[in-house]
């Protein structure tokens, strides 16, 4: 009966053995697949797509890119950002999520200063912008001739945005019509404006829920008053 007992313990302990090692060898095999190769991730920032792909492929990895407007600061096809970030550590075939800039939706700016008020109309519709506001004055030009404009020629911007236009009305004293600044962007009107030889001499910063800073609010004088460089000019934006 003992030695029936002593073979019983023998067998059990052996089988024990088997399974511990089985579950070992289990267990290192999974570990090994799991882990694989660790790879530095590529700066694929400011990159063409294509070149994004090719990086990408060096280095055993796969992209999934998301496609948007991130304004027209970025060159269309080109990677504006990506996750995870450049150099993070990742495995071997991991999908990188990489943001791509729009190819649809900017256009180039044509040049309109020297040109017709009729024949910038023209151009502005065939580059797929509009015409914004236009505001008058007196210069040694012909009238009805723009002497400038609000974005600068070939520059990239948005399809649809409005451009801006400063049209002659002829004459030899240089004074303007005042235009409409409420929604515009400060810093392009302060520009604007310095580049006609007038100043804006009192801003005020107001909290505005909902509003990016630097929103124009309001404005003094109103739209359509007559202005030259002696008028105080003041402006009302959000902070």
């Amino acid at each position: 009966m003992n030695k029936k007992v002593v073979l019983a313990g023998k067998i059990a302990g052996i089988a024990c053995g088997y399974f511990l090692v089985f579950f070992l060898a289990v267990f290192f095999t999974v570990s090994l697949l799991v882990k694989g190769d660790e790879i530095s991730t590529p700066d694929l920032t400011n990159l063409p797509l294509q070149d994004a792909y090719a990086a990408a492929a060096k280095k055993g990895l796969f992209l999934k890119k998301v496609i948007g407007d991130f304004g027209s600061t970025y060159t269309p096809n080109t990677v504006v950002s990506q996750f995870p970030i450049p150099h993070s550590s990742v495995k071997e075939k991991s999908v990188i999520k990489i943001f791509v800039a729009s190819e649809v939706g900017q256009t180039i700016v044509p040049q309109l200063v020297s040109l017709g008020q009729k024949e910038c109309e023209a151009l502005l519709k065939k580059s797929k912008l509009k015409k914004g506001h236009t505001a008058f004055i007196t210069a040694g030009v012909m009238p009805d001739i723009v002497v400038s404009q609000s974005a600068p020629a070939g520059s990239r911007v948005a399809e649809g945005m409005a451009i801006d236009l400063l049209i002659s009305k002829g004459g030899e004293s240089r004074s303007f019509i005042m235009p409409d600044l409420i929604g515009k962007d400060a810093a392009k009107v302060l520009l604007f404006f310095e580049g006609q030889g007038l100043k804006i001499s009192r801003i005020e910063e107001v909290p505005y829920f909902g509003l990016k800073p630097g929103i124009i609010l309001k404005q003094f004088p109103s739209p359509g008053f007559e202005i030259s460089s002696k008028n105080l000019i003041g402006i009302q934006v959000s902070r």
